[in-house]
This record gives C-alpha cells, structure tokens and sequence, in this order.
C-alpha cells in the first residue's frame, strides 16, 4: 500500500480504534508483570502505529477531526489520543529517555488543554444532559495516566499535582454521573461508555499507591471498593453491552477493563505489602479473572474494527 493511500486512509480512522490500541497498552502490563515480557511489546508496537495514524489524521485531516470533535461524545474520547501518547512515552523512555520523557511531557500538556477545551465548549457554553455520559472521565480524569505510567519520569511534584487534581475532579463529578445515569436512560449508541465507571476509580487508586509513599489504608480500600463495585456494575451488564450489532461505541469497554486489572494487581501487591497476605491472593485471583475478560473484550474489539475498515 502507498504511503499516499495510507495518509488518505488515516482520514476515517475512528477514535475507538485509539481508545481500543489504549486498552492494549493498558493490559500489556499484567503480562508483562507475570513474564510475557513479548506481548508487551507487540501490544506496544500497536500503540505506536495506531498514534502515528493518528496523528497523521489529527494533523492532515484535520477538518473531518474538527467535525468528529464537535460532537461531545467522540470529543471526551478523544482524551484516549493523549493518554496513549504518555504511555508510549514511557515505553519510549527505558530505550530512549529523552525522546520518552518528551512524549510523556507533551501528552500532559495537550491533554490540560483538552480539558480546558472541553469544559468551556460542554459545560459553560453548551450543556446537554443526553451527552453527559461516563465518557466525560476520558477527558478529565485520563491525565492521570502519566502517574499510572509515569514512574521513571522522576517528576513527584507533577505527579502529585495530577493526583490530586484527578481525585478531586473525579469526587466533583461521580455524584451528577449517577444521578444523570439514573434519572435519564443512556442511548444505545453510547451505553457502552457506562463501562468508563471503573477508569477513573481506577486511575485514582494506580495513581495513589504509585505516587503516595506512605498511602493511607482507608484510602486504599476505599478506591478499591469502588472499583470492584463498578466491575461488578459492569460484568453484570456484559451481556447487555454485546447484545448489539458491532459500532465504534464498543470500544468504551477496553481501556477501562484494562485499567481494571492493573488496579487489582496493584491491590494485590500492597496487601502483600502490608502482610494480608490471605486477602493479597484472592484479589490476585479476582485479577486473572479479570484479566481472561479484559483479553477477550480487547481481542473481539480489535478484530471488529479491523473486519469493518479492511474487509467490510
């Protein structure tokens, strides 16, 4: 294939694609972690190529994305942009620290200003409480992959700023979701973002105990008793969510469940950590199980879109 066919291609790339190679990255870690150091990689390499894509999309064809970004939805998604460029950033930066740290840097600060973006044209200027959907964490919450990823960075006041920003933000925000999620049915086309629900609990949980030297017990349970209700919340809808015809709206079930698993690993490490060991197995249990799903959902997410613009 040209390179010319490839840049015109790049045009409909849809932003699920992203958030889908996101939750590959995302997941790569766990095996990574119990020693499928290759998966990482290939996992990786797929970030790399579906951020190139993107970005030639973003940048050449930028008129279809300002259309795409003008409508709510895909715009909080689009945070999923950012977000895979601080994670390749920090796989970047163990061959090339530099070239990584500048990823990881830049996907921070094009990530603030999607948020500033955001909010003025979705909130101040334009409120619509049929858009306001689980999706929204995307965008404000989403920063806080650089903590999750960003270790090696060397950089405890950003990250710490980013923190506490990602757990206010996410405290202001759970309460009017709920409600919203409640009072107002959730359109067929999005239902797939409710999925979002474990992400931000998630983010927050990861982003503590990696930022947080001496992180409060309480405060640990507490997010990870969230994040297993919302995985309860969500496993319980599964098949619901897969009733449907395959659309991009899928790819709201990857990066979450993705998120997911780290954060039960993450659990499982501390309470080891912490001598409850007992309890340290049963969660690392829980994130097997989690991890089997997560693998599937990814899997048939990624064939889909490949079936739909290779072969459809």
């Amino acid at each position: 294939m040209r390179i010319g066919n490839i840049i015109e291609r790049c045009e409909n790339l849809p932003v699920g694609v992203i958030a889908t190679a996101l939750g590959a990255v995302t997941l790569s870690t766990p095996y990574h972690l119990i020693g499928f150091p290759l998966v990482r990689h290939i996992f990786s390499l797929i970030g790399i190529v579906v951020l190139i894509l993107a970005t030639i999309k973003i940048t050449l064809h930028h008129k279809t994305f300002a259309k795409e970004y003008g409508n709510v939805v895909p715009a909080s998604l689009y945070g999923a942009y950012t977000m895979l460029m601080m994670s390749m950033g920090a796989y970047a930066f163990t061959y090339f620290p530099h070239l990584g740290k500048a990823l990881w840097l830049v996907g921070i600060g094009l990530h603030a200003i999607l948020i500033v973006v955001f909010t003025y044209r979705n909130v101040i200027k334009n409120f619509n409480i049929n858009s306001f959907v689980p999706s929204w964490f995307v965008t404000y919450n989403g920063i806080m992959v650089s903590t999750v990823v960003g270790g090696a960075m060397n950089e405890p006041q950003l990250s710490k700023i980013i923190l506490y920003y990602g757990i206010a933000v996410f405290f202001i925000i759970i309460p009017f979701m709920i409600r919203r999620l409640i009072m107002v049915p959730v359109p067929e086309l999005v239902i797939h973002t409710k999925t979002v629900l474990i992400a931000p609990i998630g983010l927050c949980l990861i982003s503590y105990l990696n930022v947080i030297k001496d992180p409060n017990k309480y405060v640990v349970f507490g997010f990870y008793g969230m994040m297993f209700l919302a995985l309860v919340y969500v496993l319980l809808h599964i098949p619901k969510f897969f009733s449907y015809d395959f659309h991009p709206g899928f790819a709201g079930t990857t990066f979450p469940m993705a998120v997911g698993v780290v954060g039960s690993f993450k659990m499982s490490e501390y309470l080891a950590k912490i001598g409850d060991i007992n309890l340290s197995l049963i969660v690392k249990d829980i994130s097997g199980l989690q991890m089997y799903i997560t693998t599937v959902i990814i899997g048939f997410v990624f064939y889909n879109f490949l079936k739909k613009m290779f072969i459809d």
